[in-house]
C-alpha cells in the first residue's frame, strides 16, 4: 500500500494532498518496518543480529544509491530544460522506489513462506 501512496504523490496537485498522500505512504512503511523487524527472530533467532546486520547493511546502500539517483534524474531534467517545479519531473523519483517495493515485496511473499 505504501508504494502505490507513493507512486501516487506527483499526482497531487494541493499542499494538504501531498502531505496526506505522504502520511499514508509513511505510516504503511512504518507498519512494514515493524513486521520486517520481527521477522529476523522468526527465520534465524540463534542468528537474528547478524541476520539483521546484514539486511540493515543492504538496507543502507538502497538509500545512498536512491540519493544518487535521484539527483541524476534531476540533473537529466535540469538538462532536458525542463520544469522542476513540475510533478512530471518528479514522478519517475517516486515511482522507481514505489516499484522496487513492490518487487521486494513480492520476493519476500515468494521467499518466506517457500520454507514454513
Amino acid at each position: 500500500m505504501a508504494s502505490f501512496a507513493l507512486m501516487a504523490l506527483p499526482r497531487f496537485r494541493t499542499p494538504g494532498g501531498v502531505v496526506f498522500c505522504s502520511s499514508v505512504t509513511f505510516g504503511f512503511l512504518a507498519l512494514g518496518r515493524a513486521r520486517f523487524a520481527i521477522n529476523h527472530m522468526d527465520v534465524a533467532p540463534r542468528y537474528a543480529g547478524i541476520v539483521m546486520g546484514v539486511s540493515n547493511t543492504v538496507d543502507t546502500l538502497a538509500g545512498i544509491i536512491g540519493v544518487d539517483l535521484t539527483s541524476r534524474l534531476l540533473e537529466a531534467t535540469k538538462a532536458a530544460q525542463l520544469n522542476l517545479t513540475s510533478p512530471d519531473s518528479w514522478r519517475a523519483v517516486f515511482i522507481i522506489p514505489g516499484s522496487l517495493c513492490i518487487f521486494s515485496s513480492i520476493l519476500f511473499l515468494l521467499f518466506s513462506t517457500l520454507y514454513l
